[in-house]
């Protein structure tokens, strides 16, 4: 059985869902396990974009949510004088009549106001649930969708290129932003239109592309002794880069297990509700826990799975 993350480079062209079960016959091999083993994404990439897919193997599942929550980076590159459906080039795309040529100096004065928390308005062709179905689904079959707008946070922005009508941002944003929806207010804040043309996620918190795994394709010609999947697993850890960790001594591990909070010296230097990382004494991955009155309350753990090493 295989426990950890993988950091795979997904191509363009190519959905997620298709990523993971070509990942997912790459670590089989052919072989039929036992029990079905578990392997999923953290964060859809639409087939257009291309760049970091974190999936989770096995027990890793349980700390997806914990990737999700990490901040993103993505390469993306519009074309302004463009409109269509999607907000990318996806579906059927009309150019903007008399449209207007903004200078570089007058995007890079607009790109502070869509910096901190905003509200954004999702693109009707997204995986946004409307009344239980899905708005694309709808938007598919020509009947309205309507979406309330959502906070997101943008930490960073900057341009990476301009050359009209092609304009390559550079975006570091938090969970449930929509790029091209991005590009679609920006250019409306210039008095004009834009269609994502292409999208790289370069990083997901400590996932980054330079270190992703390129996985097969059926047209792929690689040599067949090339390293598997397994080789490239990474630890539990990685999902929670930016917690405090706290070691726990064998009385407080069994605690852990039986759901006993822990008074613990290290508890004192954590904010009431701040969680942190517990570890054994050799830095054995235990799970999560949370500061409540004092003492350290168990918000997700694997302490009975001591045969496991999810450092």
């Amino acid at each position: 059985m295989y426990d950890g993350f993988l950091n795979v480079n997904k191509p363009s062209g190519m959905t997620s869902f298709d990523a993971v079960k070509i990942v997912l016959g790459e670590i089989l091999d052919g072989k039929r396990p036992e029990k079905r083993l578990k392997l999923g994404h953290a964060g859809t990439l639409d087939p257009l974009a291309n760049g970091v897919l974190v999936m989770a193997v096995g027990r890793a599942s349980r700390l997806i949510s914990r990737i999700q929550e990490q901040k993103k980076t993505y390469v993306g590159t519009f074309q302004l004088g463009l409109s269509s459906p999607s907000e990318d080039t996806e579906t059927e795309m009309t150019p903007v009549e008399n449209a207007r040529i903004p200078t570089r100096a007058e995007i890079e004065a607009v790109l502070p106001e869509f910096l901190g928390e905003i509200l954004q308005l999702p693109p009707i062709y997204s995986a946004l649930k409307v009344n239980g179905q899905k708005a694309y689904d709808l938007a598919r079959k020509g009947k309205e969708v309507i979406l309330k707008p959502r906070p997101i946070r943008i930490y960073t922005l900057e341009i990476v290129e301009y050359a009209y009508p092609s304009l390559t941002l550079k975006i570091q944003c938090g969970s449930g932003t929509y790029v091209r929806s991005l590009g679609r207010d920006l250019a409306r804040r210039l008095g004009t239109e834009a269609v994502m043309s292409a999208l790289t996620r370069t990083a997901i918190g400590g996932f980054r592309l330079e270190d992703a795994l390129t996985i097969r394709t059926r047209t792929d010609t690689r040599p067949l002794d090339r390293p598997k999947c397994t080789e490239f697993i990474r630890p539990f850890l990685d999902a929670v880069p930016d917690l405090p960790r706290i070691a726990y001594n064998a009385e407080e591990i069994q605690k852990l297990k039986n759901g006993i909070p822990v008074t613990h010296l290290d508890a004192e230097n954590l904010l009431p509700q701040e969680e942190a990382v517990v570890v054994d004494e050799m830095g054995k991955f235990l799970g999560i826990v949370r500061k409540e009155r004092g003492a350290l309350r168990s918000v997700l753990h694997f302490a009975n799975e001591n045969d496991r090493d999810f450092t």
